[in-house]
């Protein structure tokens, strides 16, 4: 309250900058100060008597500095002078009226009038300067008049926050009614005295009676619908009324259908309502608006007439949607009686088109409803208001709520001439003045027979009445005139407020309206949006156009703020607004394809996305050129459609590459010739990574008498051979230690494993000990069986040993020797490997299973390998991920250890295998040349086994092979540019 009505506070300041005094904007052109206010703004003495009357003054509103980034300056012209006493500051009336010239009010300045009585007690607010803020509010207490013209006033602060002399002028606020009770004049001369002065409301409007003395308010609503406390104001729809109040009275559903604007909501609200309410039934009230779903809103409703607080707690909130949901609606509002002690409930749904959602809560509720529809005379009425385009589709709904509605629904009809006039002229008769009689008839002319012109009648008015001037009593055709006359008077106000604006705030307006406050697919219907979904600078001009009443804001049962245009008549009147819409028409299509897009998906019609294409093209194309104009919702629903398609995409291309492996696959197997046989199978081994691909190759190979092995330099892969002396193979245990590491001669040969800082030696006889760094001493490995197979990490920090008595041990060596656990084989092993990390163990027995173990969880087996033959060596691959099985008669597997399959199966002769440190070969050592070593590799990687195929083939397959063998031209190689390749058929 205080911040809107601190937007109406000027402030007056010297040639330098120095703040002198405040003032107040009590209308939209007239502001009040003290006339020594003025004359400091003029550079005259304080106390002057002269006539300031036609001095123009520059003012500024500090308050709109937090919404600009200057505070907004108007010029102001002194047209009332009521000078200061000569003497002291309780000296003459001391004030100022004046006008604001060349420029209107800025926006957000929001007047506040003077009050139209005077008061003489009570909490008051003043404002002025705080350091480091464009101003502040202090505490205080109005007390008597002391003397003619002033009013004293108890300051509440102590301290550097309270009224100085730069304060004068300010007003003295009702914070309740918004209303200036007066302005201050005075403050305490002594430091510790917190007394201030104020001139009083009726000596203001004393001062200058045409501007402040006060006018009745308007009896018009404008955009608003009429509420319960408006009946007085509410006039032409007795009729109406009695038929509604004998429907309520003799059934349980009360549907109210008609257009936009028909006032459906006020006929129920100041119609309806006030009129049960006065009548010798004793009616309790639930007014609910279906957001954000019926269920929540009915439970709110329910709650609220049952007396919980206007913001209903959660706890409470969620009893009531278990009762109703469980008991139903006559009996959820039997428990509201019940507790009230009223005797019938009349639940009101405005704007139930809202509801309308198709989730199966809202069908319940629907149901429901149709339950309240059957009953005669039902404690429990129903009243729901409905718009006829939304009518029609529940009314051939079927199920019971169609027929009840179709049974039940009442049609608001409209206003007859003699209606209108009644409704034109009673209301200013109230206030005590009249409207010409010609121009009642002509308004009611025009607006008879169109559905939806009562709001902008009602606007009409309520304009017109903002024209008068004080001592005018009737409403006129020049007010008319000047106002733009019944279809422009609410365009002509709109674009007055959007003038006011800066070029980019008007851009917000105009986003705000065009991708937030409008239905995408229903131009004239307005939506309801959430302060959630608009960026901060779109709340902040939202909340200033609901102070100019073309949007209201509101908080909801759950605190979620909301806004939406004020009424749809603005939607249809606003000219502006139709350009703009024309404008967007490419935007908005696509908007409202979207929209439907979506509601056909949380309908569940489509079981997954449904922009493909064209579609989804336009949706990233208006992605990323208006990103601020697409709401969070949207952005989900297009990224979901392009992660589908995305999938889609991908299982197409797969399936694609998929046949043409198994053409490719195909034509191998059938080709007469080695070497094409042998290209088909490249071409389809570098579109697929299952293993027969490589099988298929490799078969090939053999069939051209080609080898799969190279022989390269040792230099090459000299670390990656180091890793073989790590391990004890069954067969070089029977061969006997080879003498890598003795002491004296005579003594024991031993195998060495491991490196200079950690070694493993295990004699001919199977013993093991460990020795750290050069000395001779080390720790002995208890064994109740000698060892006949081992390995270890590279830095033997993990080492497993396999026993005649076919018992595995693992054990960790850091500065000592700690055995992680043992288990029984369930017969003899061959060979064991230990991977890098020390994680897995791998062990080969002659029962043909290679059993991959978990070094962490005891030894627990997760892969069993079928290995059959002789195992003779083990090997792990680089990243713990791949498995090498060699067995006797030169045969290699290597295993895919995440997936179980084999990734190759190949026929070489090797004497021990290791991986490569990339894992792209399998190495061994080969024969000794000039004293140099050589390795023998086998090409594992897809990639590697390709190149080297087609080196053996030593050509490509040429565009004839291509058709007469698999029946397409050729493809661009590698399955990841597939997509650019045209399928075949």
């Amino acid at each position: 309250m205080t911040e809107a009505s601190g937007a109406a506070v000027v402030r007056f300041c010297a040639p330098g900058g120095a703040i002198i005094g405040h003032g107040v904007l009590v209308d939209d052109e007239h502001v009040v100060t003290c006339a020594h206010v003025v004359n400091a703004a003029l550079g005259r003495q304080l106390r002057s008597t002269d006539d300031a009357r036609g001095e123009i003054l520059r003012l500024e509103f500090p308050l709109l500095a937090q919404l600009t980034a200057l505070a907004p300056e108007r010029r102001a012209r002194v047209d009332a002078w009521q000078a200061p006493g000569a003497g002291t500051a309780f000296d003459g009336l001391d004030v100022a009226g004046l006008t604001l010239v060349g420029e209107s009010r800025p926006i957000g300045a929001i007047p506040v009038p003077l009050a139209q009585e005077a008061r003489t007690e009570g909490d008051v607010l003043l404002f002025g300067p705080v350091e480091g803020r464009p101003g502040g509010w202090v505490p205080a207490q109005l007390r008597p008049l002391v003397k003619q013209y002033r009013q004293q006033i108890d300051q509440r602060s102590q301290g550097a926050h309270v009224a100085q002399p730069r304060y004068s002028g300010t007003p003295v606020l009702d914070p309740k009614a918004e209303r200036v009770l007066g302005i201050l004049v005075a403050t305490a001369v002594a430091r510790q005295d917190t007394d201030v002065y104020a001139i009083p409301v009726a000596d203001l409007v004393a001062a200058w009676p045409a501007a402040f003395a006060p006018l009745p308010a308007s009896p018009y609503k404008g955009l608003e619908a009429f509420g319960q406390d408006d009946a007085p104001l509410f006039f032409g729809r007795d009729a109406m009324t009695d038929d509604l109040v004998s429907a309520v009275d003799s059934r349980g559903l009360v549907p109210v259908v008609g257009a936009s604007g028909a006032g459906k909501s006020s006929l129920v609200r100041a119609g309806l309502m006030p009129r049960l309410a006065a009548g010798r039934t004793d009616w309790r009230f639930a007014l609910v608006r279906p957001r954000p779903h019926l269920a929540h809103a009915l439970a709110a409703g329910f709650a609220q007439a049952a007396g919980a607080p206007r913001s209903v707690p959660v706890s409470e909130l969620e009893a009531w949607q278990s009762r109703i949901a469980s008991l139903g609606l006559a009996a959820a509002g039997d428990l509201v009686l019940a507790s009230t002690g009223a005797e019938r409930l009349l639940l009101v749904v405005d704007q139930f088109e809202e509801a309308v959602d198709g989730s199966p809560a809202t069908d319940e509720m629907l149901d429901q409803l149709a339950e309240l529809a059957g009953r005669e005379r039902s404690a429990t009425v129903a009243v729901l208001t409905l718009r006829d385009d939304a009518f029609g589709g529940l009314f051939v709904r079927p199920g019971r709520f169609g027929e009840a509605l179709r049974r039940t629904a009442v049609a608001l009809l409209g206003m007859s001439a003699d209606e209108l006039s009644e409704a034109i002229l009673q209301p200013a008769r109230l206030r005590g003045l009249t409207v010409h009689d010609h121009l009642v008839r002509k308004l009611a002319t025009l607006v008879q027979g169109r559905p939806g012109a009562l709001p902008l009648l009602e606007f009409t008015l309520d304009r017109m009445w903002a024209t008068l001037q004080r001592g005018q009593d009737t409403l006129s055709f020049e007010a008319y005139a000047e106002i733009g006359e019944l279809h422009g008077a609410l365009a002509e106000y709109a674009d007055g407020v959007l003038a006011a604006l800066t070029p980019e705030e008007r851009s917000l307006v105009r986003r705000l309206f065009l991708n937030h406050l409008i239905a995408p697919d229903q131009p004239d219907v307005r939506r309801v949006a959430t302060r959630t979904e608009l960026r901060p600078a779109q709340w902040a001009i939202a909340v200033r156009l609901a102070n100019e009443r073309l949007l209201t804001t509101s908080s909801g049962d759950t605190g979620e703020e909301t806004v939406e245009v004020v009424h749809e008549a603005l939607l249809r009147a606003w000219g502006t607004l139709a350009s703009w819409l024309k404008e967007e028409e490419p935007f908005r299509n696509w908007r409202r394809m979207l929209a439907y897009a979506m509601r056909r998906h949380e309908a569940g019609e489509e079981s997954a996305a449904v922009l493909t294409g064209p579609l989804l093209a336009d949706a990233e194309r208006w992605l990323e050129e208006r990103p601020s104009d697409i709401t969070v919702d949207e952005r989900r629903f297009v990224n979901a459609n392009r992660e589908h398609q995305d999938r889609e995409e991908h299982r197409y291309r797969t399936l694609f590459e998929e046949s043409v492996v198994r053409a490719l696959t195909q034509a191998a197997q059938r080709a007469d010739n080695a070497d094409t046989a042998l290209l088909l199978a490249v071409e389809a081994l570098e579109r697929s990574a299952e293993p027969a691909a490589d099988l298929l190759v490799r078969s090939c190979l053999r069939h051209m008498g080609a080898s799969e092995q190279e022989e390269v330099p040792e230099s090459e892969y000299e670390n990656d051979l180091r890793r073989m002396a790590d391990r004890i193979r069954l067969r070089e245990w029977a061969a006997g230690p080879p003498g890598r590491w003795t002491t004296a001669p005579g003594s024991t040969r031993h195998w060495a494993l491991g490196d200079e800082d950690i070694s493993v030696l295990i004699d001919e006889r199977g013993n093991v000990r460990i020795h750290w760094g050069a000395s001779d001493s080390g720790a002995v490995v208890p064994l109740t069986a000698p060892a006949v197979i081992a390995a270890c990490t590279s830095t033997a920090t993990a080492l497993c040993l396999g026993t005649e008595a076919g018992e595995l041990h693992l054990y960790q060596i850091t500065d000592s020797v700690k055995e992680m656990w043992q288990l029984s084989l369930p017969c003899a092993a061959t060979c064991v490997a230990v991977d890098g990390q020390g994680s897995k163990i791998a062990v080969s027995c002659d029962d043909g299973i290679t059993r991959v173990l978990s070094a962490q969880a005891e030894g627990e087996e997760f892969l069993a390998l079928p290995s059959p033959g002789f195992v003779e060596d083990l090997d792990f691959g680089p990243d713990g991920l791949a498995l090498a099985v060699q067995t006797a008669g030169s045969h290699i597997a290597v295993w895919d250890l995440t997936s179980g399959e084999r990734r190759c199966d190949t026929d070489a002769t090797m004497d021990h295998v290791a991986f490569s440190a990339d894992g792209e070969y399998l190495l061994s050592a080969g024969p000794r040349t000039n004293d140099s070593g050589t390795v023998v590799r086998l090409p594992l990687h897809p990639g590697r086994l390709a190149a080297l195929a087609r080196q053996a083939a030593g050509r490509i397959l040429s565009v004839d092979e291509w058709q007469r063998h698999v029946g397409m031209r050729p493809l661009t190689q590698g399955a990841a540019t597939l997509s650019d390749s045209t399928p075949p058929g």
